[in-house]
């Protein structure tokens, strides 16, 4: 089948009212998906013909079952059936475009955006800046500068330790290698040594409190390194003058190594590039910055933020922080990619608030920008990156489920600036606990010995299992029975880390962490 029939198909099917052709496209995406991403299992590949979705969406629909043949379907007795070994082309075009589609129609139909030439020429802008941004993480000596202070062998070592942990356990999850890991172990180790988060800066002179007198104009030599805004601060104690340069450029903030949530997510995307990472730099346009990170061993992308020290909790935003998004999109030297589907549960609220620019200008302006970018890559590259296309398109279709640690609002920054910014709520400012109750099951050998002991460091947010042969495991929720409106803080400024009460409301007076207290007698 060719993807000229699959158009014709299309064009049928649009020809349908609104409910009508969103029903049916629902439907069909929810076959393709599957295929996607499950393509071991022969089950996705068959649909029977009198199933009762089928016979009620798809059947009656002009250009439903069209769209179906022209894709690769069969008919086959009581089934239609994609063969095994077939070309998928028709099917990843179908994908693509019935997901476009199906955008467009719910953004005409919810968003009913009305948009001036103006404020989508601002738009082009910002995404032209944010693409030739990222071509600063492929400049040899910057990666070579980032790998300078990357402790890489410590940090492998490290990997491989936690790697040999993991297969010991058993799990019908598809296992971490070594280099997601390495991951791990690199953006904790950007959290906790590296860089600093920077609320206002000290005084230079008598190391004091400072206050914020407003923004002031950058220097020639700030805008070498592509410092656009200067925020300026006065001393409380001697009133001296204090300069806060918003640096842009990735090397110099290997330098200065502080920041927010911009320079962190500026200068870890530049480490994990120098360590071999393929790394997209992300704008969330509700302002944040993170990073995504492929995973080979997942074949798929992973939501990094440095700031919080979170790897693949991407709803992390929406539902913890409460964060309305909108435009969230990933930019790396081969690629821009709007990713916004991947961070939401409530795609069609996200719609609703999209209305800076028309959803068809918006993916015609992505289209152009990567044809520019594909111009510089190898024909095997881009084979590479189409391949990709329709599992991550599957990825963000799919129906979202709610992860653990995906509930907790903002940690990185004061709490005056994040009440500001509408980001210290979620489950656990409601005193909730997202986590899972654990339980300590001792072991065959802590039953024979008759002793059991677990200590647990702060400093290094770990548990050490001394009666089980010094098993280590991380992060403090991981080994706790239950708790309630409790958090793990660090104190860069005082090198301190220490576990606290997190903010509850008034109400609410009860602070335990519970540690499973009764051990069966071991």
């Amino acid at each position: 089948m060719t993807t000229i029939e699959v158009a014709e198909s299309l064009r049928q099917l649009q020809n349908n009212d609104f409910e009508t052709f969103l029903g049916v496209s629902e439907v069909l995406l929810k076959y393709i998906n599957n295929i996607i991403l499950n393509p071991a299992e022969v089950k996705y590949r068959s649909i029977r013909l009198a199933n009762k979705v089928f016979v009620s969406k798809i059947l009656p629909v002009a250009g439903g079952i069209e769209c179906l043949f022209a894709a690769g379907f069969e008919e086959n007795d009581e089934y239609l059936t994609l063969p095994e070994g077939s070309r998928l082309d028709a099917l990843f075009f179908l994908q693509r475009e019935l997901a476009r589609q199906r955008l467009m129609t719910l953004s005409n139909q919810v968003a009913r955006v009305t948009t001036s030439q103006t404020s989508e020429h601002a738009f082009h802008r910002k995404l032209r800046s944010s693409s030739d941004h990222v071509h600063h993480y492929e400049d040899p000596l910057l990666q070579q500068k980032a790998r300078d202070v990357i402790p890489y062998e410590d940090l492998n070592r490290k990997a491989a330790t936690r790697l040999n942990s993991i297969e010991q356990e058993e799990t019908d999850d598809r296992p971490l290698d070594q280099r997601d890991l390495l991951l791990l172990e690199l953006m904790k180790w950007f959290k906790q040594r590296f860089f600093k988060w920077m609320d206002a800066p000290r005084c230079d002179v008598c190391s004091s409190a400072t206050r914020s007198s407003g923004m002031v104009e950058p220097t020639a030599e700030e805008r070498r390194w592509e410092a656009g805004n200067v925020e300026g601060y006065t001393c409380t104690q001697c009133n001296k003058r204090v300069r806060f340069p918003r640096y842009n450029h990735p090397g110099k903030l290997l330098e200065t190594r502080s920041g927010r949530c911009g320079e962190w997510a500026n200068c870890f995307t530049l480490c994990c590039r120098a360590v071999g990472f393929e790394a997209r730099h992300v704008l969330d346009w509700t302002d944040h910055v993170w990073t995504e990170v492929y995973s080979t061993s997942q074949q798929r992308w992973f939501h990094c933020d440095p700031c919080e020290n979170i790897c693949d909790r991407p709803l992390l935003y929406e539902h913890g922080w409460q964060k309305k998004l909108s435009y969230v999109i990933a930019f790396s030297h081969e690629e821009v990619v709007d990713v916004t589907w991947r961070y939401t549960a409530n795609p069609q609220e996200v719609i609703s608030r999209r209305a800076e620019c028309r959803e068809e200008w918006l993916m015609g302006s992505i289209d152009r920008l990567n044809k520019e970018k594909r111009q510089r890559l190898s024909a095997s590259r881009v084979e590479t990156l189409d391949e990709r296309v329709p599992r991550e398109l599957a990825e963000f279709l799919s129906l979202k489920k709610l992860r653990e640690g995906e509930s907790q609002g903002r940690q990185s920054g004061s709490l005056g600036w994040r009440l500001t910014r509408g980001e210290t709520t979620g489950a656990q400012a409601q005193g909730s606990s997202a986590a899972e109750i654990y339980t300590f099951e001792p072991t065959t050998e802590e039953q024979n010995t008759k002793s059991f002991h677990v200590k647990y460091c702060c400093a290094s947010d770990t548990y050490v299992r001394v009666s089980s042969r010094d098993k280590v495991t991380e992060h403090w929720e991981s080994c706790v029975h239950q708790h309630q409106n409790i958090l793990r803080k660090e104190e860069f400024d005082w090198n301190m880390v220490y576990l606290a009460r997190g903010r509850i409301p008034p109400s609410v007076y009860n602070l335990a962490v519970r540690l499973l207290e009764d051990t069966t007698e071991v």
